[in-house]
């Protein structure tokens, strides 16, 4: 992502934060295929993900981590390519939730992980 955009979605964060709607701090966005494996952190969340296919189905498992107390939750959003979206949340700093979605008729997914109030 070029720079002006970072600096426009940090601001975006900001007035959004500020203005009390909502929190997001979203990783960097790309569609993942299968076989794909990552481990991705942002401050007060971590996750750890892969996506398996079989039989025209595509499978997205692993953990999503709250790891500060802040009072915002960890939350993992699965945005899959047949456009059905699952989310898993950490709800409590240390807490771990496992979460492990099946996407009929999907072959890639773009996963973002947040912080949600």
């Amino acid at each position: 992502m070029p720079r002006p955009y970072r600096a426009l979605a940090a601001a975006s964060s900001l007035f959004l934060a500020s203005s009390g709607i909502i929190l997001a701090v979203a990783t960097g966005a790309g569609a993942a295929t299968c076989g794909a494996h990552k481990v991705t952190s942002i401050p007060g969340a971590k996750a750890e993900y892969r996506l398996a296919c079989q039989n025209g189905n595509l499978r997205v498992y692993g953990w999503v981590k709250d790891t500060r107390a802040d009072g915002d939750f960890a939350a993992l959003h699965v945005h899959s390519s047949s456009g059905e979206v699952r989310s898993a949340f950490a709800n409590g700093w240390g807490e771990v939730e496992h979460f492990n979605f099946t996407f009929p008729r999907a072959r890639s997914a773009e996963v973002r992980l947040s912080l949600d109030n």
